[in-house]
Parts: C-alpha cells; structure tokens; sequence
C-alpha cells in the first residue's frame, strides 16, 4: 500500500530504526532501469522548490523505477509525508543523522587490523583531506565488520590516536576537551550514516552533496554503480554561510565545521560520473571546487505553463503573495518590514504568505510577533500550505526577499500563470527576470538582499501601474516557455539517465 500526505508507513524496523516502505532490496528491473534518489532534508517531508522538482522528475520519467532514501536530522518530532508517490516510486526510507546517539559499544576496545594503505587513507579521512581514497573509505567505514559499528570506532585506540595527531598539527593552543567532543560529534555522525544499508539500484542519484552526496559515492562504490549529482544550490556555499552566522558554534571550530562540509561536497564531486547545476554560474563554482569542466553540465528548472491558470480573476485590493517555507533564508521579515511601508501608501494591498510555517516554529512565531508589533495583522495572512493554482489568478504580483536561492521554481511558476515577480538578486533569480541575452524585456524587478525600502519601493511601483503589471507577466511566460518548458528539462533527463544506464558514460 503506498503512502499518502499525512501517512507514515513503518516496515519493520532495522537496528538503526529506519523509515520505510515497500520490500527492502526490491529486485532490480531486468532492463537496468531503477533509481535510487538520495535527499537531505527535503522530499517527502519538507515541500519547496527541490522537493516540487523531485515529485516532478518521478512522475514525468514513468519508464524508470524510483527508490526513494531521505535522510533527516533526527527521528524527535512526528514528521508527515506532504506528497502522494507516484506509482513508480517502489521504495521509501528514511535515515537520521543522530541515530548514533542510541547506539552502544558492542565490542571490547581494540586495535583495527588496518594495511598501511588503510591507516593512511583513514588518517586523510580524519584529517577531512580532500584527496583521500574515497573507494578505500568506503570499504573501510561502511564494515561494521572490519571497524565495528560507530561508537566500537571511536572508543578505539586507532581513532585516538589520529585524533591525537590532528589536535598537535592544528588545535594545540585550544582546550583539548572540547576539540575532543566537538570532532567526535562530527566523526559520529558521518560514521553512522556511512554505515547504512543502501538501497540496491542500477543509478544513484543525489540531490546535493552533503550527506546525500556522500550516501551517493557509496552506492557507487559499493556496489560499482554509476553516481549522479544534482546541486539545486551550491550545499557547501550554503553551510558556510550558516555556519559563519551560527551561535552554536564559536572560534576555530566554525572553520572546521567550514572544511568538513566542502570535506563532503569534493568527495560527492570527485566521484560522480556527472554532476548537474542549473544554471551557468554554479557550475563555474562546481568546476573551482573539483568538477572536472567534461562532466559538468547545466540544466534548469522547468515548468509546463499548460497546468496553470493564465486568466485573472476579479478581486478587492491587490494581492501581494510571497510562496515560501517561513524559514530564515527566506528572509521573511524583511518582506513584513517592506509591507509596512506599502500599506502606507496603499492600504488596499494585501500581502499572502502561502507555503508552510512549521519547519521552524521559533522563526514562524518570530514573523507573527513582527506583523503584531507592527500594526499588520489585518494586511498579512498565512495560508499555510494550500493548492496554489486555486489562489494564482487572484495574485497581481509574487515577491521574494530570500538572502539565498540557487534558480527559484517559484518564480516560474509564476510566470506560468503570466504574474510579474519582484526578487533579490541572488542566484538566478536577475537571469531569470530579467534575461540572458533575449529580447523579451523583464518579467518584475530585481531588488538588493535585506532591503526592505527597495523592496516597497519596487511593490508600490507594481501597485500603481496596473499595465507595466500584465507587459512584465507576459514576459516572464514568453521567457519560460522558451527556456524553462519542463518537457525540454526531464527529456534531457531522460537521455542521462540513458546514456549512464547504457555505459556511455559509467
């Protein structure tokens, strides 16, 4: 029986107490043609952009089989699954970065019986030296066997001492305490989640590096299989930046968490037989942190217009929407601070926040308190998560105020449904609005990051030229069905996969 939104099916369990449906190991097609799509902290659970496209990319491509290995912080707070499988999806789990902490040592502390090759590529892999042996490691971590299961690892004397090694190379003059704990937290759950069963596939494809690019460049090496990449965003860039505004890390471990993360994306890099960004300049990143510039390719978001509303309902007021997660990426205060200066002018606007509010609740309630303090309530309302396509022809304009974004799919979906968008400058998003070398004209403005009077500066200009309103929507939709048509994004898709699948490229 498949899932449903809302529904979490548990098979039975493994000792690292997976999620999951459908039969663990399902035999593989007989003409090669399964899947295994590896997530971190997105699809089924979490809705956006990725998780839309990975819904999109399954059920578009019905010749191939999916299998589905979502991996989640931790397994704390009941998580609900927001999307219906499509039918080629045969398999589902989940993993969790924090399983180690019900882990137990299950044998006495002992050295590892390691070959010279060995020893030295694990102290690489301490060490987070991106020109490790990736295949050595893999053989090496992913045996419960040969290492013991996580905690048999790092209770041995072989950690200890390449630990003890890197602490006198680097982190001499800090207290050796905390080195210990912070890196022993970070060895655990890399370790733990290097020793997960995989799913078996004739493809592996991550959707990130990360913890699922790591998760990919097993599947290769461990079962010899092609490994695919596709970055939405540049993971390693993102975590940097989180990283270097975080509270929860200080000093020189905010750098080590920095190298263990683009650790991480060189390894996934390195090993994939193709790796995938959407547009031009990430791939130019990629290509800085290891791709070679033969395998690195360029794909964008689609969108298949025919499936959204192009006629425009009559309504009251003007409809500002922002589609979004409220999470801090988004930015979303700078959007409320923007709108308190809109409905001075015009207090017929109306600003809609659809998307979900409950993938963090300390942020949600924090925007709620702003709107309070602010005297908005009566001009700002949360939809929560709903069928978009019902509220698109009653929407005049879309805006994004996000400090990060790789080529939103917001934004194309709203030109699907011809609706001008106002979005900061980041990303693709000026490329997308505005243009590479075509003659369409602009599809909405572009404004800086954190700019609440610019932002209001370019809502109001929306607001009171009703024309400029429908010539910037039809732009963006001329652009996206040029450009973005999905058809021309899943068919390329297709031939990849085919050409992997076929040993043109593996």
């Amino acid at each position: 029986m498949r899932p449903e939104p809302d529904e979490l099916y548990r098979g039975v369990l493994d000792p690292l107490n997976t999620r999951h449906w459908g039969k663990p190991d399902t035999d593989l097609s007989p003409d090669g043609k399964t899947i295994c799509l590896i997530l971190e902290g997105a699809y089924p659970y979490i809705s956006g952009g990725v998780s839309s496209w990975v819904q999109q990319l399954a059920t578009r491509m019905k010749e191939y089989r999916f299998k589905i290995l979502t991996i989640m912080a931790s397994d704390e707070e009941e998580m609900k699954v927001r999307y219906t499988f499509p039918d080629n999806v045969i398999e589902f789990r989940t993993i969790f970065l924090f399983e180690y902490l019900n882990l137990k040592q299950e044998r006495f502390r002992k050295r590892i019986l390691l070959t010279d090759e060995e020893r030295g590529q694990l102290r690489k892999f301490i060490l987070f030296d991106t020109t490790v042996d990736w295949r050595i490691i893999t053989n090496l971590i992913c045996r419960p066997d040969k290492i013991g299961n996580t905690i048999d690892f790092l209770m041995s004397y072989d950690f200890f001492d390449e630990l003890q090694i890197l602490y006198d190379k680097k982190y001499e003059g800090e207290g050796f305490n905390i080195f210990f704990w912070t890196f022993r937290s970070m060895l655990a759950t890399l370790i733990c989640v290097m020793q997960q069963k995989m799913p078996k596939a004739d493809l592996y494809h991550a959707i990130s590096t990360g913890y699922a690019g790591l998760m990919g460049l097993i599947g290769r090496f461990t079962y010899n299989k092609p490994f695919l990449l596709t970055e939405h965003g540049i993971y390693a860039r993102e975590r940097e930046e989180e990283i270097l505004k975080a509270d929860w890390v200080q000093g020189v471990y905010k750098q080590l968490w920095i190298e263990y993360f683009y650790f991480l994306s060189v390894g996934a890099y390195k090993s994939a037989d193709k790796v995938i960004s959407l547009f031009p300049h990430n791939r130019e990143i990629q290509v800085s942190l290891g791709v070679s510039r033969e395998k690195a390719l360029v794909i964008p978001n689609g969108v298949d217009d025919s499936g959204f509303p192009k006629h425009k309902e009559p309504h009251a007021g003007i409809n500002v929407a922002a589609i979004l997660r409220v999470v801090p990426i988004k930015d979303v205060k700078t959007l409320i601070r923007a709108f308190n200066f809109v409905v001075r002018s015009h207090p017929e606007a109306h600003l809609l926040m659809i998307g979900p509010s409950d993938e963090n609740k300390e942020y949600a309630q924090e925007c709620r308190n702003l709107i309070e303090d602010l005297g908005l309530n009566d001009s700002i309302t949360f939809t929560g998560q709903v069928n978009i396509k019902e509220y698109l022809p009653k929407i005049d304009m879309i805006v994004l105020t996000s400090i990060s974004e790789a080529q939103p799919l917001v934004i194309l979906e709203a030109y699907a449904s011809a609706i001008p968008v106002i979005a900061t400058d980041v990303g693709s998003c000026r490329d997308l609005v505005e243009g590479i070398d075509d003659d369409f004209g602009p599809g909405g403005i572009i404004t800086r990051p954190v700019s609440p009077k610019e932002t209001a500066h370019a809502i109001i200009a929306l607001c009171e030229d009703p024309a400029l309103r429908i010539t910037m929507g039809e732009n963006g939709l001329a652009r996206t069905r040029k450009y973005y048509g999905s058809s021309m994004v899943f068919r390329t898709y297709s031939r990849i996969y085919e050409q992997i699948l076929d040993d043109e490229i593996f």
